[in-house]
């Protein structure tokens, strides 16, 4: 039962689900992929992991600014590097090159299991110091949204990556492994104890994946996070709830981090329902790191 539970919840996309965009996103945000390609310089990158030695597949987006700021953008669960394109597009006109990349088992990166975070954060840390090592960044921030939000706390609560970063934004972050896997128990109606699936799950994943879901809550990783941060969330989020990002942000060990709350916005949605007001808290957060 356990194993089950552990291969259900540690696999939830593949590449074949996540290897193409539709067209309806495209629409929905309001962008073309192909004037977006042909508007920027776009190197494409083949980073070797540290952890398990795979290929993060991404994209290094020039600033058409010639910039020595980067930021680094983190895919949610069934995305990929190019679904980070409509933020890229802010960021890029906004004086920052743009690191975007496939995430495990996601777009082209063949590594197995997804972790909310857990295993994910090496392949981002990666991506971190790749960009220090090339000159990239006088300044390297991360975005992250939904499960990728995850992922960024996990990372940047990690000392030795951390220091090389300047400021971090979570979209909507996952906070809870266990929430989270609980939750899609619920939703299969088994039949049987939750804290029994639970147990089991847990005990299992710890022996064949060598951590606890405790040990990927991201709220206890926030505690190590110093650096500006600023967390978005929505009360109508039915995906990753309010107490979420709320719980990250109250965990965060810095003094300069904000938390901006919208009432009406599905999950993620804020980004295109309030999208004067998110681009403003981001170029303020921008601003107040560069002071």
């Amino acid at each position: 039962m356990g194993t089950l539970v552990v291969d259900g919840s540690t696999q939830l996309v593949t590449n074949e689900d996540t290897k193409d965009v539709s067209e309806s996103f495209w629409e929905k945000y309001g962008i073309s992929y192909e004037t977006f390609q042909n508007t920027y310089e776009i190197k494409p990158l083949a980073i070797p992991s540290s952890f398990e030695g795979h290929t993060i597949p991404g994209d290094l987006i020039y600033s058409p600014e010639a910039s020595k700021n980067t930021v680094v953008l983190v895919h949610g669960l069934g995305g990929n590097r190019y679904t980070n394109y409509p933020v890229a597009e802010f960021f890029l006109k906004n004086g920052y090159n743009v690191i975007t990349y496939d995430q495990r088992s996601s777009g082209e990166n063949k590594a197995q299991k997804t972790t909310f975070g857990y295993w994910e954060k090496y392949d981002l840390m990666d991506c971190v110091s790749y960009a220090r090592e090339k000159g990239l960044g006088d300044t390297i921030g991360i975005w992250g949204t939904s499960f990728g939000g995850a992922t960024a706390v996990q990372a940047a609560a990690c000392e030795n990556t951390q220091d090389n970063l300047s400021f971090l934004i979570l979209d909507c972050p996952v906070s809870s492994m266990e929430w989270m896997i609980e939750e899609e128990m619920r939703q299969m109606d088994t039949g049987l104890p939750l804290s029994y699936l639970m147990f089991w799950g847990n005990l299992v994943n710890r022996i064949k994946l060598g951590f606890s879901y405790g040990d990927a809550d991201c709220t206890k990783a926030a505690e190590n996070i110093r650096i500006p941060t600023l967390v978005i969330n929505s009360e109508a989020d039915e995906v990753t709830p309010y107490f979420m990002g709320k719980d990250i942000y109250d965990s965060l060990g810095g003094a300069r981090k904000e938390l901006w709350t919208v009432p009406d916005s599905k999950h993620t949605d804020m980004w295109l329902d309030h999208n004067r007001e998110y681009c403003e808290k981001v170029l303020s957060l921008l601003n107040e790191k560069a002071d």
